[in-house]
C-alpha cells in the first residue's frame, strides 16, 4: 500500500496588493511514521508525517528499497491570480508540498500474447472515457469504496490512480485503475512492466506518464530527458493503451508548470513521444477558481488540442465546507469543459479538507460524490 505524506512551503499570492500565505496541510494515510524523499531539493519549510490503517507498528528510519520499493507522489503549486492591481515583487517561492509513498511489490506478470490487444480507436481527440470524467486518487483503496456504501453512489466517477504501477487493492466494480510510471528511476522501472501488464490484463485501457519532472521535489527531469525516457519505457505500451504525458504543476515560475509541458511537447515532436492526452494539477486558493480553467485550456493548447486529464486538484483550505462548496460550484463546470476528459480532487483520505472523514465520506467528499 502506499503513504501519501505532504510538506508544504508559504507561497506569495498577489491578491488585492496583498500576499496571501497558507497553512501546512496535513495528509493521513496509513500508521505509519514515514519521511522519505528521492530527491535531495526538497522545497519544504515543515515536515508533517502523516499515518493511517489501523494496527501497523511504525516503521524504522532505515528503508531497505529492493523489496519495498520508495516513491514519491505529488507537488502542490500555488500561482499568483491575476490582479486589477501590479502585484508584488515575488519573494517566496509558490508553495510546494513534498509526499513520499511506499509501494508493494509487484503481483503476478502478464501473460504471453495479452500485450498485443489492440488499443481502441477514438474520434474528435476523446481518448475513448466512458461512464464520466469524476476519479479517485488514493493511496488506501479501502477508501475508495465509502463512495459506494452507506447510501453513496459515484455514478460518474470509473477511474482511480495511486501514483504507482499496482493498484494495491483497489477492487471497486466498475473503477477502471490507471497506472502510472511515477519517474524512470529503478525502484519504479523494476516494476513496471509486469505492474502495467497485469493491469492491462485486468481492464486497465489508459496509463500515465511521469509525475511532476517540472519540479525538484518529484520526478525532477528536463523536458528533453523526459522525452527521451516516455519514448523508451512507456511508447512501446502505445498500441495496447491511451497514453497521457509527464503531469505538470500550475507553477508559475519559469521552466515549471506549463513552461515544462511546451517544451517537453516539442522535444516530443522531434524524438516521437506516443502521447494521447495531456496531463495537469493545479492548487489554488479558493477564490482562484478561474485560474483552473484558463489552466486546462492552456494546457489543451500546448498539446495540439489533445484532451487533458487533471489529475490533482484542490483549493487551498481546511475548512470542509468551504471546500464543499468551492466543489459544488465548480465540478459541473468541469464536467461542462470540453477540453477536459478526467479529473482527480485530491485526495481520498482522511484529513482536513480531504474526501474522507471518520472512516466514510466527508462534506467535501459527499459533494464530489453528488455533484
Amino acid at each position: 500500500m502506499f503513504n501519501k505524506q505532504a510538506v508544504t512551503a508559504l507561497a506569495s499570492l498577489a491578491l488585492a496588493k496583498e500576499a496571501v500565505a497558507f497553512n501546512a496541510h496535513r495528509h493521513s494515510h496509513e500508521e505509519r511514521d514515514i519521511v522519505y524523499a528521492h530527491t535531495h531539493v526538497e522545497i519544504v519549510t515543515e515536515w508533517v508525517t502523516v499515518t493511517a490503517g489501523p494496527g501497523q507498528p511504525a516503521p524504522s528510519p532505515d528503508y531497505a528499497a529492493p523489496q519495498n520499493p520508495l516513491t514519491t507522489t505529488s507537488t502542490y503549486v500555488v500561482v499568483q491570480t491575476p490582479a486589477a492591481v501590479e502585484p508584488p515583487a515575488p519573494v517566496v517561492p509558490p508553495t510546494t508540498l513534498q509526499t513520499a509513498v511506499v509501494a508493494t511489490p509487484a503481483t503476478s506478470p502478464k501473460e504471453e500474447g495479452a500485450q498485443d490487444t489492440p488499443k481502441k480507436e477514438t474520434n474528435s481527440g476523446s481518448t475513448g472515457t466512458s461512464g464520466g470524467k469524476r476519479g479517485f486518487a488514493y493511496n488506501d483503496a479501502s477508501l475508495v469504496k465509502s463512495f459506494f456504501t452507506n447510501g453513496n453512489e459515484c455514478t460518474n466517477c470509473p477511474w482511480a490512480y495511486n501514483w504507482d504501477s499496482s493498484d494495491n487493492g483497489l477492487s471497486q466494480a466498475g473503477v477502471e485503475y490507471v497506472p502510472q510510471l511515477w519517474g524512470p528511476i529503478d525502484v519504479h522501472l523494476q516494476r513496471w512492466e509486469k505492474n502495467v501488464a497485469s493491469s492491462i490484463e485486468a481492464g486497465s485501457t489508459h496509463i500515465l506518464s511521469f509525475n511532476e519532472c517540472d519540479m525538484p521535489s518529484q520526478c525532477n527531469m528536463d523536458a528533453s530527458s523526459a522525452a527521451d525516457a516516455h519514448v523508451k519505457h512507456v511508447n512501446p505500451l502505445g498500441k495496447q493503451v491511451k497514453i497521457g504525458s509527464p503531469a505538470v504543476t500550475n507553477s508559475n515560475i519559469a521552466g515549471q508548470g506549463l513552461d515544462w509541458l511546451r517544451d517537453w511537447v516539442a522535444a516530443c515532436d522531434a524524438k516521437g513521444c506516443v502521447y494521447d492526452f495531456c496531463v495537469v494539477h493545479w492548487y489554488s486558493p479558493l477564490e482562484a477558481a478561474d485560474t483552473l480553467f484558463t489552466h486546462i485550456k492552456q494546457a489543451s493548447e500546448i498539446c495540439g488540442g489533445k484532451p487533458v486529464w487533471l489529475t490533482e486538484f484542490a483549493p487551498l483550505s481546511e475548512d470542509d465546507g468551504a471546500v464543499s462548496s468551492w466543489i459544488q460550484t465548480n465540478i459541473p463546470k468541469l464536467d461542462a469543459l470540453k477540453e477536459l476528459e478526467r479529473y482527480s480532487f485530491f485526495m481520498v483520505a482522511e484529513g482536513n479538507g480531504k474526501l474522507i472523514s471518520s472512516g466514510g465520506l466527508s462534506g467535501a467528499g459527499k459533494a464530489y460524490a453528488s455533484s
